[in-house]
């Protein structure tokens, strides 16, 4: 009688399959997997280049055809690790194997670490990105404060062990003490007990590895990781360069 509709009690939902629960018949909604990916994406684009660090964007003519001084030939290593990476995030799945990035800095390393994430995100899991120094600060940080400044404790360590990719950045930069040792090894020996992916970055070698984490944590690397080492020239040195050179070009009369 005064003009509202028939339903205007009735409860809408935003999706009519799940009704706004998130699950239909015990499986995840498309419309909870869409916002999980939304959600990924605000997150690493908060820090990260995460739009311009795809595939198609690595360039291998960035990296030299001549050989090293160890006989390899950086532009054809790193076209191999191209293609071990692109066939990784194309049959990733929650129990695919982990992966270590060793190699100096200004490689490519972060550029095909975000790649990874990108197409992982897109196939509806759940991403976790970040330097092993800020990692490890918030996990200390919420440790030793046990939630005096709002945090719950434990809460970073929860996320690093239960999300479906764990990307570690940097491994290596964090300051070294009893606390942080004791993380990156629950980490890893937590997610291989449970068959669950990491992928580290790393400019330490094997060597340094061992040195730093100890025996524990190397083994565990080099038996259950796929280790792609990474050659070539600083790559974003040489891309600094070629800009700074375009920009006085520019100039030119």
């Amino acid at each position: 009688r005064h003009g509202f509709p028939a339903d205007y009690l009735a409860r809408k939902h935003t999706c009519a399959q799940c009704e706004d629960t998130g699950y239909v018949r015990g499986l995840r909604c498309a419309c909870f997997t869409a916002l999980l990916q939304s959600l990924a994406y605000q997150e690493l684009s908060m820090d990260t280049p995460l739009e311009s660090s795809d595939f198609a964007r690595f360039r291998l003519t960035h990296y030299p055809e001549a050989p090293n001084g160890d006989g390899v030939i950086p532009r054809k290593k790193m076209e191999q690790i191209l293609a071990a990476c692109r066939a990784y995030a194309s049959r990733f799945h929650p129990h695919a194997g982990s992966l270590l990035f060793t190699g100096p800095t200004g490689l490519g390393k972060t550029h095909l670490s975000l790649a990874i994430a990108k197409e992982v995100i897109d196939k509806g899991f759940t991403v976790i990105y970040g330097s092993a120094p800020n990692l490890i600060s918030r996990m200390e940080h919420e440790h030793f404060s046990r939630g005096r400044y709002g945090e719950q404790a434990g809460e970073t360590a929860r996320a690093l062990l239960e999300c479906t990719l764990l990307i570690l950045d940097d491994l290596g930069a964090e300051f070294s003490t009893a606390f942080t040792q004791s993380c990156i090894y629950n980490i890893v020996n937590t997610r291989l007990m449970s068959a669950m992916p990491v992928l580290i970055s790393t400019n330490l070698s094997m060597a340094q590895i061992n040195e730093k984490y100890g025996e524990r944590v190397a083994s565990r690397i080099i038996g259950n990781y796929q280790v792609l080492r990474f050659f070539g020239g600083d790559v974003r040195q040489i891309l600094r360069a070629s800009s700074s050179f375009e920009e006085k070009g520019a100039k030119r009369p």
